[in-house]
């Protein structure tokens, strides 16, 4: 038996609600490219801003020489700022959303399997598996948003103490990639850079890169965008979308 209420159809808010939405979302997804373009410079020398940027699981181990406090603090504020985004894009756009996600976040058949899951165990995926896609199910499910909110943080809470710890038990391995990027950091830094533009360039050719937002709110594209997609001139805005996310904050 689900654990999640009956999806209720809502009025869609208006365009400028939706933006507000979306650009902060477009904004963290471009400081993620940041950290994972400058991540060996980020982690030898600037630890504490890397996971600010982007508090994926890697990043968390990198960072282990960090202070407890200011690790798990700005951890779990990076970490969980967008959930509350996906939640209301979902709650706002229902179905729209999801498979804007899917488009967008490269998910593909994962979508449906984790929407069959999260029937299920609603809660207990927003415990444990807290990214872009079950946060929008929590939304379009009408999960309550205090108990989202409360399953969310203390989710994200014991992962990323969990991480911290296991980043003491490979502590050496850890280290020597540390010291080999002080070493190259040129070198590992360009290579860095070189891949995160590569994956640009590649998400630009697969049309990922476009915001879509008629999309979200269930409008066929207009006449100019069909023409502009056609030329192949589509406005670039970012990366995908929270791709980590997908699978709870890999």
């Amino acid at each position: 038996m689900s654990d999640t209420p009956i999806v209720e159809e809502r009025p869609k808010p208006s365009r400028r609600t939706l933006i507000l939405l979306v650009t902060p979302i477009i904004i963290i997804t471009t400081m993620g490219l940041i950290a994972s373009a400058f991540t060996p410079t980020l982690a030898t020398e600037h630890p504490l801003l890397m996971i600010a940027l982007d508090a994926r699981n890697r990043f968390l181990v990198l960072a282990r020489r960090v202070d407890l406090v200011p690790f798990v603090i700005v951890a779990l504020i990076r970490r969980s700022f967008s959930d509350p985004l996906f939640y209301l894009l979902g709650r706002f756009y229902g179905d729209n959303a999801l498979r804007w996600l899917q488009k967008k976040g490269g998910a593909g058949d994962l979508v449906p399997f984790t929407e069959k899951l999260f029937k299920r165990a609603g809660y207990p995926m927003v415990f444990a598996f807290p990214g872009a896609i079950v946060c929008a199910l929590a939304g379009q499910t009408g999960m309550s948003p205090v108990g989202f909110m409360a399953t969310n943080l203390a989710g994200t809470l014991t992962a990323i103490i969990a991480v911290r710890r296991f980043s003491s038990t490979i502590a050496s391995p850890v280290e020597g990639l540390l010291g080999f990027f002080s070493r190259n950091l040129v070198l590992t830094t360009a290579i860095s850079v070189g891949l995160v533009v590569l994956s640009l360039v590649i998400n630009r050719a697969q049309d990922k890169l476009d915001p879509g937002l008629d999309e979200l709110e269930g409008k066929p594209a207009s006449d100019v965008e069909k023409g502009v997609e056609a030329d192949g001139d589509a406005g670039v805005v970012g990366d995908r979308l929270h791709r980590e996310h997908d699978t709870g904050h890999e």
